[in-house]
């Protein structure tokens, strides 16, 4: 389809500048119809590396670190103390360690944040500069995959490599490739022949689309895992052991203590992270992620009390808001 603009201008814009790259209803339509590749500049990677990374992140994440191997990834969260989320997240094995994938507003104090446990660990802990991440979204995404990189991983979350790229499967018609930052400039070339380039904007709404819900700076400490529905996509065991916070989230689990869910729904008001919605005036939900689609309302993912339903709701500006019912987080509505 021809590219717009040279990955090397791509990277020189910073993290999450190029919220489209002019044309964002073109963007929006091969979305739903065909095919994008979008360049995700607003996430990160982190990296763990050592002897002990793994015992360390088990006694950190709410994920259970052992279900992860060479070909599977594994959703997860990190917790205050008191159960609340500073981070989700997707963890998937690499050399020496793993590599923790999460939005780039929090990436780096999240890598400081857990350094304070390392202790006499045999642990580091470094945000990755060494390699770029692309996503892949679409109808046409498994097709578009296959002919640039091979066979796509079956299966959520299945991990496949091909060349220098590692190919993750994510929930909905999308794809994760982490490659080599050198050779990165290349593929996009290539796959941006087949597919249209999109920006963070879209590739948001697809994450919106497939209930894939993400903890960004704004609403960090605000909700139990339960409550963004991490515990339905795998990211929270409760029986692995101890881990930070583990005692008020497996409490809540079992006592049904658990009164907020995640929901997908629309407005035309221009919502951000962390906006509170209303009923009746008083306030039973906020905004988790949330994008405005060209020439239509705005879509969001917000954790919402449940006594809510799915009954119109509004801003805190006033403006309607319709909720589609309750979203199984990592399924497409």
């Amino acid at each position: 389809m021809g590219n717009l603009v040279d990955w090397n201008q791509i990277v020189n814009l910073g993290a999450g500048a190029a919220a489209d790259f002019g044309d964002p209803l073109r963007e929006f339509a091969a979305a739903r119809s065909a095919a994008i590749v979008s360049p995700l500049r607003h996430f990160s990677l982190l990296r763990f590396r050592g002897t002990q990374a793994k015992a360390f992140l088990q006694g950190q994440l709410t994920c259970d670190v052992d279900r992860i191997n060479a070909t599977q990834g594994q959703f997860g969260g990190y917790c205050t103390p008191k159960g609340r989320l500073l981070a989700n997240f997707l963890l998937l094995p690499a050399s020496e360690g793993y590599l923790m994938y999460l939005p780039a507003d929090i990436a780096d104090t999240l890598a400081q944040r857990l350094r304070k446990f390392i202790l006499r660990a045999q642990v580091t802990i470094e945000v990755e500069q060494g390699l770029a991440l692309l996503g892949i979204a679409g109808p046409g995404a498994a097709a578009l995959a296959q002919q640039e990189l091979g066979a796509p991983p079956n299966g959520s979350l299945a991990l496949a490599r091909h060349a220098d790229a590692h190919v993750v499967r994510l929930p909905g018609d999308a794809f994760l490739v982490c490659s080599p930052a050198d050779t990165m400039a290349a593929l996009w070339e290539r796959t941006t022949k087949r597919a249209l380039p999109a920006g963070a904007r879209c590739w948001n709404w697809v994450q919106i689309q497939a209930a894939l819900p993400w903890i960004t700076a704004a609403t960090q400490d605000q909700f139990l895992p339960q409550m963004i529905g991490l515990d339905a996509m795998g990211g929270v065991s409760f029986d692995k052991g101890c881990y930070t916070g583990q005692e008020i989230v497996a409490r809540s689990r079992y006592l049904g203590e658990i009164k907020r869910s995640l929901y997908r729904g629309r407005t035309p008001a221009r919502v951000q992270p962390a906006d509170k919605l209303l009923a009746d005036g008083t306030p039973c939900g906020v905004v988790l992620n949330a994008v405005a689609v060209p020439d239509e309302e705005s879509h969001f993912l917000a954790v919402v009390s449940s006594g809510a339903g799915v009954a119109t709701l509004q801003t805190a500006g006033g403006e309607p808001v319709l909720l589609a019912g309750r979203a199984t987080p990592g399924v497409a509505g």
